[in-house]
C-alpha cells in the first residue's frame, strides 16, 4: 500500500499490500504464534495471577502499555476502515494481552520472549523501511512522528527481549 487509500474511503475495503507490507505481517503473525502457545502452556484457569517481581514485573508492565497503545490503534483502523489492518490489529493486541498474561501466570522461559520480541522487531523494522520508501502517511501525521512512535515500539520490544537474557 504504497500510497494512502484508505484517505480516499468512505466504505470497507481490502487494500493492496507491497512486499515490506508482507514481511511486517508474516513476521507479526509468527511472533503472535509464540504468544498463544506461550499463554496456552503457561496459564493454568483456576490459579491466580500475580504481578511479577524484578526484570519479569517490567517486562510485563512494558507489555501491557504496549497492549493499551495497540488497543488505541484498533480504533485508528476502524475509521480507516480498511478489514485486513482492523483484524490484524486486533489479534496483534490480543498477543500482546497473551503475552502479558503469560508473565502474570509465571512465565520464566526466556526463549518464548526472545522469540515474541525478536520477530516482532523485525517486523517493525519492515513497517520502518516501508514508511521510510513510501509515500504513505496516516493522515498527515508527519513521518518522522509515524517512525518515531514505531521505532518506540522496536525499542520497548527490545528491552523486554534484553530482560530475559
Amino acid at each position: 500500500m504504497a500510497d494512502n487509500y484508505h484517505e480516499e474511503k468512505g466504505r470497507w475495503y481490502v487494500a493492496p499490500m507491497g512486499r515490506l507490507e508482507w514481511l511486517e505481517t508474516i513476521l507479526k503473525v509468527l511472533a503472535m504464534v509464540v504468544a498463544f502457545v506461550t499463554v496456552a502452556t503457561t496459564f493454568q484457569p483456576g490459579e491466580g495471577l500475580s504481578r511479577p517481581d524484578g526484570a519479569a514485573g517490567t517486562q510485563s508492565r512494558i507489555l501491557f502499555w504496549m497492549a493499551v497503545g495497540l488497543a488505541l490503534a484498533i480504533i485508528d483502523r476502524l475509521q480507516q476502515r480498511e478489514l485486513l489492518s482492523i483484524a490484524f490489529v486486533v489479534v496483534n493486541d490480543l498477543a500482546h494481552w497473551a503475552m502479558y498474561v503469560s508473565f502474570m501466570s509465571g512465565l520464566t522461559a526466556a526463549a518464548p520472549v526472545v522469540a515474541y520480541c525478536g520477530l516482532m522487531i523485525a517486523g517493525d523494522l519492515a513497517k520502518i523501511a516501508f514508511f521510510a520508501t513510501s509515500r504513505y502517511t496516516v493522515r498527515g501525521i508527519p513521518k518522522p512522528l509515524l517512525l518515531a512512535g514505531v521505532g518506540a515500539f522496536v525499542v520497548a520490544y527490545g528491552v523486554v527481549l534484553a530482560l530475559s537474557l
